[in-house]
């Protein structure tokens, strides 16, 4: 094999070398299929038992989620997305069209995901504000036990700890943003032990005290979710939100949201229930707080659940509408940017001798980096951390740096270099021969 022929082997070798090494993991879909371990017991709590009407009349139930992970995949440490479903909690489960889409799709880009059954029902008819206050405080309760039972059993599904995410939609977005905004000095009062009066027997009764936002199991680990994703969510009032809440939020909502207020209103336009504050609201106070560390979507004419579901079922019976790439491609960047690394370089060229002007140093930048590959434009790469790299000709090249962190999360930045004689140099060649 003659030397021309070894050096275009060479170059096909670390071009293939070079694209296989790029994944773009957390936002390519890398795996053909996940896996699910399903009716997995994640906390046991007393459920209230239907027609609702009487709080003391509870069942220990378990409550389960279903997790999913890609199949084959070797990384030992990975995000995991907790995804909440709709219902007004009355209705539905973790078997919802929208919340099994995203699980499979988001962990077949690499993420550990899990949808979540949580405690239903409340009595609509009388204290209807009671029950339903107390119906979503059960809710919270539950999200954040899966949020810690996720970072309990982190080792079991390589899931790094600290970046554990929640997705809500309607209800379950009560569940996240209270997970996220609601102090312990900021529980409603009627999760306490309260006396109220039935219209039918028995006339009289008593709420039992629900307890603190943590209950159950694995209370020594944190029940906030790292960030939070509201799809079409409120909360009880907006000054829940204080200077401490700045943890990353994305609020998605419809301006013609008829179920969940997209301002200020009672859900389903039930007057018997408190009035709730929507995703324009919250984002309002966050502006007024300066908290910066958000993104929000909102469609002025969208309805509730605008991507394409009817209570978290396909509309058209298969699949979301024209919005449900807009949402999931937004969902899968805000999640992404949570724990990307961020590449940078600097770099420097010659040191003012005529043959090292082909010699262009690189002084990498980024920030939580742990591995680096550098294409310097003409076919070389390169995966030291501050590469050196000598042209062949002096010109134009993009030179780009792919660099991921130990999540094999990634970014990467192209820089357009022109290496050319300096000055000096062009003094020293005499031109007039």
């Amino acid at each position: 094999m003659n030397s021309k022929i070894r050096v275009i082997l060479l170059f096909f070798v670390l071009s293939y070398s070079y694209v296989q090494s790029q994944e773009y993991r957390y936002t390519e879909t890398l795996f053909s299929s996940s896996l699910i371990t399903e009716n997995v017991v994640y906390h046991t709590a007393l459920n209230l038992n239907a027609p609702y009407l009487i709080e003391s009349n509870t069942t220990n139930e378990d409550l389960k989620m279903d997790i999913y992970v890609p199949e084959g995949d070797t990384n030992s440490l990975r995000p995991a997305i907790i995804f909440a479903h709709s219902g007004g909690f009355l209705t539905g489960d973790k078997n919802h069209d929208d919340m099994m889409a995203f699980c499979d799709s988001l962990s077949k880009k690499g993420y550990v995901t899990a949808t979540i059954n949580y405690r239903l029902g409340f009595y609509p008819i009388t204290n209807a504000n009671m029950h339903g206050t107390r119906a979503v405080y059960r809710g919270i309760q539950d999200g954040m036990a899966a949020v810690r039972y996720m970072r309990a059993n982190a080792s079991t599904y390589n899931i790094d700890s600290e970046k554990i995410y929640f997705v809500g939609s309607s209800a379950g977005s009560f569940i996240g943003l209270h997970s996220m905004y609601m102090d312990s000095d900021e529980i409603p009062s009627e999760v306490g032990s309260v006396s109220y009066t039935n219209t039918v027997p028995p006339f009289n009764h008593t709420a039992p005290d629900l307890g603190p936002l943590n209950i159950g199991e694995h209370l020594t680990f944190n029940g906030q979710p790292n960030a939070l994703v509201s799809l079409w969510g409120a909360i009880q009032n907006p000054t829940i939100i204080g200077n401490n809440n700045d943890k990353p939020v994305f609020l998605i909502h419809g301006g013609d949201d008829s179920v969940v207020p997209f301002e200020i209103g009672p859900p389903f336009n039930y007057t018997a229930l408190d009035d709730t504050y929507g995703s324009n609201e919250i984002n309002s106070r966050l502006d007024e707080l300066e908290i910066t560390n958000k993104e929000t979507y909102f469609v002025p004419d969208g309805e509730h659940e605008f991507y394409g579901t009817d209570n978290g079922t396909w509309s058209n019976g298969t699949s979301g509408n024209e919005y449900w790439d807009i949402v999931f491609e937004k969902i899968t960047t805000f999640l992404w940017e949570q724990h990307k690394p961020t590449a940078n370089f600097q770099y420097q060229q010659g040191d003012g001798n005529l043959t090292s002007e082909y010699t262009v140093d690189f002084f990498d930048q980024s920030s939580g980096a742990t591995s680096w590959l550098w294409d310097f434009g003409d076919g070389n790469t390169s995966t030291e951390q501050n590469p050196s790299h000598t042209y062949e000709e002096l010109g134009l090249y993009q030179v780009s740096l792919y660099v991921e962190n130990d999540i094999l999360s990634w970014d990467e930045i192209t820089i357009e270099i022109y290496t050319a004689l300096s000055i000096t140099e062009n003094e020293i060649i005499d031109f007039s021969y």
